[in-house]
Parts: C-alpha cells; sequence; structure tokens
C-alpha cells in the first residue's frame, strides 16, 4: 500500500557500501525504519542528505504492517533549514532534541497532533533568532503531549519537586527523587507561562531535572549522550 505522508528524519545509519538505514517520525504511522538504497553512490548526487537528522521530508512510502523496514517510493524535502544546520548553537540543539525525540517516541501509530508541534517547532527555530532557553521550553511542551506535564503548585506547604511523583511536595528530607527548595523554586517558575531563566547556571540545573525526570518517566530512556556538547557549545 502506497502512504503520503510527511516525516521527520531522527537518525540514520549507514548500511552497506550505498545504502542508509533511517528512523523518522512520520504523520500518518508514526515512528517507522526505513532501508534507503543507493543514495550514498557516486551516481546518487548527494541524496544521502536528504536524511540527515532534523530534515523535514514529503515522502511516499511503500507500507505493509509486518514488515520491519518500510520502502520509500518518492521524497523531497518540505522544508529547507536556513540556519539551523549552520549556526553550530542552533544545530546543537537540534540534535540534542532530536536525540531526545527519538528516545521518547516509539509508538508506530498516527499521532497527528505530536507531529504538529515538533515539525512547527523546528521550523520556528529555524527562522528566528537563536535564544539559549528554546529546547527547555520545547521539552516542557513535549512533556504536556506525552501527559507527563508536572502538577500541582511550588508553596510554603509544598516547597521540593518530586522527581517521582512529577509534582511537588511538603518534604525532600532523605529522598533521591527530590529536589533541593532553590531548584525547586527555579524549576517552578517556568512551569507557567510568565516564568524565565535568568542565567546558564539556571539553565542548567532545569535541564538536569528534566532529564532525570524524562528518565524516570519514560521506559527505556538512559540519558542524552548530545548532552556534553550542548552544555559545552551554551556554556
Amino acid at each position: 500500500m502506497l502512504i503520503n505522508t510527511k516525516a521527520i528524519v531522527f537518525k540514520s545509519v549507514k548500511f552497506q557500501e550505498s545504502s542508509l538505514i533511517v528512523k523518522m517520525f512520520t504523520e500518518t504511522h508514526g515512528v517507522q525504519t526505513f532501508m534507503v538504497k543507493g543514495v550514498r553512490s557516486v551516481r546518487a548526487n548527494g541524496k544521502a542528505a536528504m536524511f540527515q537528522s532534523g530534515m523535514l521530508l514529503d515522502i511516499i512510502m511503500y507500507y505493509q504492517e509486518n514488515k520491519s523496514f518500510k520502502t520509500i517510493k518518492e521524497y523531497k524535502a518540505s522544508y529547507v533549514y536556513n540556519t539551523a544546520f549552520y549556526d553550530i548553537r542552533k544545530s546543537s540543539v537540534l540534535m540534542f532534541l532530536l536525540e531526545v525525540l527519538e528516545r521518547c517516541i516509539h509508538d508506530d501509530h498516527e499521532d497527528d497532533k505530536l507531529f504538529l508541534f515538533v515539525s512547527s517547532s523546528l521550523m520556528n527555530f529555524d527562522k528566528e533568532a537563536f535564544t539559549p532557553d528554546f529546547h527547555i521550553y520545547f521539552l516542557l511542551e513535549f512533556m504536556k503531549h506525552l501527559g507527563i506535564f508536572p502538577s500541582g503548585q511550588c508553596t510554603q506547604g509544598t516547597p521540593y519537586f518530586s522527581i517521582k511523583e512529577g509534582e511537588f511536595v511538603a518534604t525532600g528530607q532523605n529522598n533521591p527523587f527530590v529536589i533541593n527548595q532553590r531548584d525547586s523554586a527555579v524549576f517552578a517558575g517556568i512551569l507557567t507561562a510568565a516564568g524565565r531563566l535568568n542565567n546558564r547556571n539556571e539553565r542548567k540545573k532545569v535541564l538536569a531535572i528534566i532529564i532525570e525526570y524524562f528518565t524516570f518517566h519514560i521506559e527505556n530512556f538512559k540519558g542524552v549522550k548530545s548532552l556534553k556538547v550542548l552544555e559545552t557549545i551554551l556554556a
């Protein structure tokens, strides 16, 4: 069956001499893995670049439900980046977010709202001036789509954020899953629409909380390799 859909490239791996194994998030069928043959050959004229991480594509795929590797009949860029691949700050953020997305999104069924959120966010990120907090607010919004956005409020009675419970709690004594009071207050601040981070140190602490939160609540989420690169670039 031929399916016409939009797709976001999560990652690609070289296979044999001229092919790629490409993992993509599609609008109609969630996460799918494709065998793309011949795109690394001399005659391919750089077609492999179409499958670099982050590319936004329009594809026509041959879809067979129980087949591990799908194949593509046609493909073209649905959006061409102007800055995200060429600004080292943006490219570092992009690679970080794609790694997080790839580790979190596993379903192979349609989720058009999530796809629209991710694709539109990446295009806006490319079009707009660089802001060092973009990835943090992206991940907070992503939590809503995953159904794991923190609940409750940081108050005098509940001043600690619990990674395990996903909410603010009364005490953090001797609990490895509870964030200290100062960092909990900073984290609480950005959970509101008016929240802002004041400096690099706050950004780093909040991102560490978010990564730990994903690690606890997303199955098989085991750290993010590109995090160190991101922190170095944004230092």
